[in-house]
């Protein structure tokens, strides 16, 4: 079962995977060399798939099929960023690959920071939750004490009561336990709405290094953001539409920046439609557009997690709270119901 610690823990795991990694490149190595020493001193986490893409390549399995194994073994949205870059890395001589597997060490960490931290929270307040569970039952405890009140809760009724009263516990436990999970970080191929602003960071950040790699902006531009299933998910759909129709980039980006309701997608375009109205291109700006949007849906998944915390009180309040209201006032109720009687 997926858990904000589990999380972490791979999340943590995969950023020094790929700090391995680029001390392989770093050192001269080609991407098998480094793949083998990456598998030979991968974390627990994800060593299995460390070494089936290193033996894919050690048996001469070209970079793609082994790229897709990889993905699909390890079934994960930061594989299959690490998949993306190496297939743009080779395509054009390896540049940036080395200071692009440190930038995403560097988000990993930051990301298995926070999932540690929302797991700390929400532990506690299922803890909170376990004994709210249980004041019921340490209440029928305490009235079982007294001999007319066993009387009361070992007849048909009282037993009655007391099955629905397990049943109801057992119920808010296991609402609880699902509360408590983290919803799966969607796949680029498939993004959630949630995670748009984390697929969307990855496409700038394509575009800032098909930039610094010498590829022309519009060609670059076509590459990262307008091919693929995934631009309609991504919110730029009328964007590709435009570009694929032979418009111009700047006229593209204005008339796709009037459409949106992004703040992000709005300075993107706008970034990209100066760059083309003035012929000059920065690559910096859209890496530096890329990390703020991975620090935007940092800031997102914090806020998910914080709203796991209040709604983990809901079944306390609509369950276990009535619950020993039931019990507190059931043998006053029947002893009240014997004497009119």
């Amino acid at each position: 079962m997926v858990s904000f610690a589990s999380r972490a823990t791979q999340a943590a795991a995969a950023a020094s995977d790929f700090e391995v990694f680029r001390s392989a490149l770093r050192a001269g190595l080609d991407v098998e060399q480094c793949a083998a020493v990456t598998a030979a001193n991968a974390s627990a986490s994800h060593s299995e798939t460390w070494m089936l893409f290193a033996n894919r390549l050690e048996r001469g399995t070209d970079l793609y099929t082994s790229v897709f194994d990889l993905r699909r073994v390890a079934n994960s949205f930061i594989f299959d960023d690490l998949a993306e870059l190496l297939l743009l890395a080779r395509s054009h001589n390896w540049p940036g690959l080395e200071s692009l597997l440190s930038l995403r060490s560097r988000f990993l960490r930051d990301w298995a920071r926070d999932q540690l931290q929302a797991a700390s929270r929400i532990r506690a307040a299922a803890s909170v939750g376990w004994l709210a569970a249980a004041a019921p039952w340490v209440l029928v405890l305490l009235l079982l004490a007294r001999p007319e009140n066993r009387d009361l809760f070992f007849s048909a009724l009282g037993l009655a009561i007391l099955f629905f009263g397990a049943a109801l516990t057992a119920l808010s436990l296991v609402v609880s336990a699902r509360i408590a999970r983290p919803q799966a970080v969607s796949r680029a191929d498939l993004p959630h709405h949630r995670d748009v602003v984390l697929h969307l960071a990855g496409r700038v950040e394509v575009l800032s290094f098909l930039l610094n790699a010498g590829v022309p902006l519009r060609l670059a531009v076509e590459r990262a953001l307008a091919e693929g299933d995934w631009a309609k998910s991504l919110q730029l759909e009328r964007f590709s539409e435009f570009i694929a129709s032979g418009s111009s980039l700047q006229e593209a980006a204005w008339v796709a920046r009037s459409d949106s309701k992004n703040d992000r997608l709005k300075e993107l375009f706008t970034k990209l439609a100066i760059s083309d109205q003035l012929g000059m291109v920065d690559a910096t700006e859209f890496y530096e557009l890329g990390q703020a949007l991975r620090e935007q849906w940092l800031i997102q998944q914090s806020a998910a997690a914080a709203s796991i915390e209040t709604k983990l009180l809901l079944p306390q309040v609509i369950l276990s709270l009535p619950l020993t209201v039931l019990f507190a006032l059931y043998p006053s109720l029947s002893l009240l119901s014997s004497s009119l009687l």
